[in-house]
């Protein structure tokens, strides 16, 4: 990793971290980490040039940029290909994205049902918003979305957890045409020993 990258990654991250610590992450917080997030994006090429992150094989990949010691928040490079989406699911921490390049659909969406039946729920969509270069997006704890990349460009972009995906709670996915829902694993175990 470049030195000025590396260097640039780590202020972010103690940005974000001095903006959580004094505000929790409230909307109003996560705008401003967002703002953050968009302007580091912004360096575009220049910090994150293609040829330094392998691109997916299959939909998809992750590159981490810089992590938190302990149980941190976790920066990432994040690369979806064409037509790559993703399912309604809540990860159940904040998230925050900035796009480098391309374009990526974000769908929110909000329950309907009381949870109240086990693999039963209804979802309802509420807002969409498009990370695109000068754009990005924050979400809160427990928010639900789903994710599509559009265009004929793979979407690079940054994304920003209050956790690293390593240490991530469980992932909640919705499937709105069968009114069902599943739990994937949680990490969260191993985290805190």
């Amino acid at each position: 990793m470049s030195v000025q990258r590396e260097e640039a990654c780590a202020a972010l991250l103690r940005r974000a971290r001095a903006i959580v610590d004094e505000q929790g992450t409230g909307d109003a917080a996560l705008h401003q980490v967002k703002d953050l997030l968009v302007e580091l994006a912004n360096s575009g090429r220049t910090l994150f040039p293609e040829v330094d992150f392998a691109m997916p094989d299959a939909q998809g990949r992750n590159h981490i940029l810089a992590l938190e010691d302990g149980d941190g928040m976790g920066l990432y490079l994040t690369i979806g290909l064409p037509g790559k989406e993703a399912a309604p699911h809540d990860h159940g921490i904040w998230c925050v994205n900035a796009a480098i390049s391309g374009r990526e659909v974000h769908k929110f969406y909000r329950r309907t049902d009381d949870g109240s039946r086990d693999g039963f729920a209804t979802v309802e969509e509420i807002d969409q918003v498009t990370v695109a270069p000068g754009q990005g997006m924050a979400m809160a704890d427990h928010a639900i979305h789903a994710t599509m990349v559009t265009g004929d460009e793979p979407a690079i972009g940054l994304a920003l957890y209050g956790y690293a995906l390593a240490r991530f709670p469980s992932v909640v996915w919705f499937h709105p045409d069968l009114s069902s829902v599943r739990a994937g694993a949680s990490r969260r175990a191993e985290a805190v020993q």
